[in-house]
């Protein structure tokens, strides 16, 4: 099952990508800041996939128990609430609906997803005309960047076929201490194992990641929480050693890439 999920994630030629993105989805304008008034919750985009599947379903459902972790943890930005909102998406379909209404709501700061890297593919290109940051923690596939030069980043190292490099990172993050101690707490607090490791604990520190920097750039001002889109975004591209449960995470800052690193992940592995 982990290997249908890589494959998923991975199968995206570059001729499916262009394929994919319809004229439409480059359109539209950047807002450049999102205003929360005061006594309103700061709203974060996930993209759900619950109608493809068991599969998909007890993936999301993993998913989003994790990013509660990652809230529970982190659970204001500036006194300010946070709420998640849960858009259906597609893991291998045209996400041009779902991007769209993501970036309509102006009130949504961020994406934690798409959860598969063809599925991305059509949203991207949205996210980007819209300057929404995105953080994935589980598309993989080395074409994305492309299609969210400024916008797309990810908590998972690239990998487009089983056995990659990429691939092999994830098996060794899924048995790191950090991750099975983190994998323990999960347990206790929902009765039930995460599904598919090492991902629901790289959206876990996607969840983590984004809240740190949320923090980091937000500024109240009248009363409202106000979040610069641009940024977020430079924040989160410029990210460094940042302590995971799935190790140090840090990004590539032209690509949004998560900088795959051996020595950190051993060490991590000896802790």
């Amino acid at each position: 099952m982990k290997k249908y999920l890589g494959a998923a994630i991975a199968a995206a030629s570059t001729a499916a990508l262009v394929s994919l993105v319809a004229p439409s989805a480059l359109g539209g304008t950047a807002t450049n800041a999102v205003v929360v008034p005061r006594g309103q919750p700061v709203q974060i985009a996930f993209t759900a996939d619950t109608t493809e599947g068991p599969f998909f379903a007890e993936v999301t459902a993993s998913i989003e128990d994790a990013i509660q972790m990652a809230i529970e943890e982190h659970p204001t930005i500036r006194g300010f609430g946070l709420q998640v909102n849960d858009v259906e998406t597609s893991c291998g379909g045209d996400n041009t609906s779902s991007a769209t209404a993501i970036v309509s709501n102006t009130q949504d700061t961020a994406v934690l997803g798409n959860i598969c890297s063809a599925g991305m593919v059509s949203a991207l290109p949205i996210y980007e005309a819209a300057g929404v940051v995105t953080i994935s923690g589980s598309a993989t596939n080395s074409s994305l960047p492309s299609l969210g030069p400024t916008v797309f980043n990810r908590t998972v190292v690239v990998s487009d076929a089983a056995g990659d490099a990429g691939d092999i990172w994830a098996s060794q993050v899924a048995q790191l201490p950090s991750v099975l101690e983190w994998e323990q707490e999960f347990e206790a607090e929902f009765g039930t194992a995460p599904f598919l490791e090492p991902y629901p604990a790289t959206y876990f520190d996607a969840a983590s990641l984004l809240l740190s920097r949320l923090q980091q750039v937000s500024r109240v001002a009248n009363g409202n929480l106000v979040i610069n889109r641009a940024a977020l975004a430079s924040s989160v591209r410029n990210t460094t050693n940042f302590q995971g449960v799935s190790c140090t995470i840090t990004l590539d800052p032209l690509t949004g890439n998560r900088v795959n690193d051996p020595a950190s992940l051993a060490s991590c592995a000896e802790n």
